[in-house]
């Protein structure tokens, strides 16, 4: 049995992964990595506390959405001997939306929240026309994360180093959203000159691709990792 270590985006609870995980056979042991809801901590802090959540000697695959993408890049810098594939998506290796993140930063974050998570704004952003199920566990996970963390969570965004220079030289799969409005497609490029293995799969749909799009999702995360086991095995 392959572990599949998920990394969530922005609000960290994980609850976006849900839908989604329902979707995934039997075989894949799936872990959420669900950062602090209400404890503000560094672009380096999360990289410790996802490190920590490591499996010891099961192989796993680990998956990092959007805002945990740079994470995952920092964690891939000294990977563990027993991390067989990574899949990234719908993110990024430096945050290619900077008027966006500096507009996030100055704003209030009262007026933050409630402009993503009970106006159209979020869901035109993050979810476009996905279903009103979707909308409601968007808007749930946005709201049980205190304001100063979904802020800190930006500006660590807008401040992120860069990339470490040692790459990664097995199998990573990045699952592309084709009608993102958070990332633009360029955002790939710098990822696929820092993972030379590093293979692209589009489905349609918004920002949030999982949520909005959890069969698929799962189904490709279930080839992926299918085609990592058997060639471990």
């Amino acid at each position: 049995m392959t572990t599949l270590l998920l990394l969530p985006g922005l609000d960290g609870t994980g609850m976006i992964f849900e839908p989604m995980l329902t979707h995934l056979p039997e075989e894949i042991d799936a872990q959420v990595v669900r950062y602090p809801v209400d404890r503000v901590m560094s672009f380096q802090e999360h990289v410790a506390f996802v490190r920590k959540q490591f499996p010891r000697k099961k192989p796993f695959v680990l998956l990092a959405e959007s805002f945990s993408g740079p994470i995952g890049l920092q964690l891939l810098a000294e990977p563990p001997d027993n991390l067989i594939g990574v899949i990234f998506v719908a993110t990024f290796a430096r945050h290619p939306s900077p008027f966006l993140l500096d507009a996030g930063c100055y704003l209030p974050q009262k007026l933050l929240l409630s402009l993503f998570s009970k106006t159209p704004l979020g869901r035109f952003f993050c979810l476009g026309g996905a279903s009103a199920d979707a909308a409601g566990i968007f808007r749930e996970a946005l709201q049980s994360v205190k304001l100063s963390v979904l802020s800190n969570r930006l500006k660590i965004l807008a401040e992120l180093p860069p990339p470490p220079d040692k790459t990664f030289s097995g199998p990573c799969l990045y699952l592309q959203a084709s009608k993102d409005r958070l990332v633009p497609s360029r955002a790939l490029d710098q990822l696929q000159r820092q993972l030379p293995h590093l293979q692209v799969e589009q489905i349609a749909g918004p920002h949030i691709i999982l949520l909005a799009q959890p069969e698929t999702g799962a189904q490709l995360i279930s080839n992926f990792i299918a085609t990592l086991t058997d060639a471990n095995e």
